[in-house]
């Protein structure tokens, strides 16, 4: 169906190209023929040919048109994508801007679920020569151009998830950020709502001077709750909210530890006070009213919260050692042209099996 429409587009585009300059004419149908025989990345060359031979800005954007729809066939998405920019940049009046923009958000979509481009069409076949990932590239340019599309909050998941993925966690909030500001109403508002409350929170574990990440995520969390109250998700959320309880009152004690070891124990007597009134079933408590019996004349201990909320344990993720493989193809088997070995997926080799 896809290879159906690309060629009506092909044909479409060939009657504009032959009512004018007849050497781009010849060229175009030299690339016509060739796309018809499924020579694509050849067409493509010839086509690109085509907008040399003429000034006539109509025969120019058909021929992109022509060599997109080759570099598609192709699956070279990038080239297609750098074709569909020209595009929108010098000739909109002669595309469906709209199509051609979601085609990028595709395209985004694409890299980030793992294609990557050859980087070399000659040596297309060795896995390896690959082209970088474009991920943040092709969505950056789509939601430039559309930030309100209807494809613009799975994109800017997606870009949340890389830029997690890459270590970028500030960039990768920012993007959830933009989730809430501009599509509060689609489904991922939901999920970059709770990614984004976790997010901060682990920014808070990593040092948090004034308390803004663990403050505003304590602040989403509850957001969420109240918005998805029925959520499966809710028990993690109240979970890092004890949690975050456990933060903020170790940051009291902290701050009141400072000034007791300083001889200021009447300030250090003013944070420890807020600490049990607004946290009394925090992890610092205990330490905290020990510390006040000590320093205060007037303070009288409470009795102990009745239930105190386990915390959930955070699962360290460590990858899973890999198991020799039998080799099914070697590169260095006489008819291999693989340049790596090529495993057996179904014959693990067993400790002391010296019959394999």
């Amino acid at each position: 169906m896809k290879k159906a429409v690309l060629c009506l587009m092909l044909f479409t585009v060939a009657a504009a190209v032959y009512g004018s300059d007849s050497s781009a004419s010849e060229i175009y149908a030299q690339g016509r023929e060739l796309y018809l025989k499924g020579e694509y990345y050849d067409a493509a060359k010839l086509f690109d040919k085509v907008r040399f031979e003429s000034s006539n800005p109509t025969i120019r954007a058909n021929s992109l048109i022509a060599r997109m729809s080759s570099y598609r066939m192709c699956e070279l998405y990038y080239r297609e994508f750098q074709i569909i920019e020209e595009l929108l940049e010098r000739y909109p009046e002669y595309v469906n801007c709209n199509e051609l923009i979601a085609r990028e958000f595709e395209i985004g979509h694409l890299f980030s679920t793992g294609y990557r481009e050859p980087a070399f069409w000659v040596f297309r076949w060795i896995p390896y020569l690959l082209d970088v990932d474009r991920t943040v590239e092709v969505y950056t340019a789509a939601l430039k151009r559309a930030p309100y599309s209807k494809f613009a909050p799975a994109a800017h998941m997606d870009l949340a998830i890389h830029c997690e993925m890459e270590g970028k966690t500030k960039e990768s909030l920012k993007e959830l950020r933009l989730i809430l500001e501009r599509h509060e109403n689609a489904p991922e508002a939901k999920y970059a709502l709770l990614a984004l409350a976790d997010g901060l929170f682990a920014l808070a574990g990593r040092g948090d001077g004034d308390s803004r990440y663990i403050n505003e995520s304590v602040e989403l969390f509850k957001r969420f709750c109240r918005k998805y109250p029925e959520a499966p998700e809710v028990e993690f959320a109240n979970n890092r909210l004890e949690q975050a309880k456990d933060k903020q009152a170790a940051k009291l004690f902290e701050i009141a530890e400072f000034y007791r070891k300083n001889g200021r124990s009447e300030v250090a007597e003013r944070y420890l006070a807020e600490l049990m009134s607004e946290y009394p079933d925090s992890e610092s408590a205990p330490d905290a009213e020990r510390t006040l019996v000590k320093i205060s004349d007037n303070y009288l201990p409470g009795l102990p919260p009745e239930k105190i909320e386990p915390r959930l344990q955070d699962i360290r993720a460590y990858p899973m050692p890999q198991e020799p493989a039998l080799p099914l193809i070697s590169p260095k088997d006489k008819n291999s042209h693989f340049l790596l070995e090529v495993p057996d997926i179904k014959g693990f080799l067993n400790e002391g099996d010296s019959s394999k």
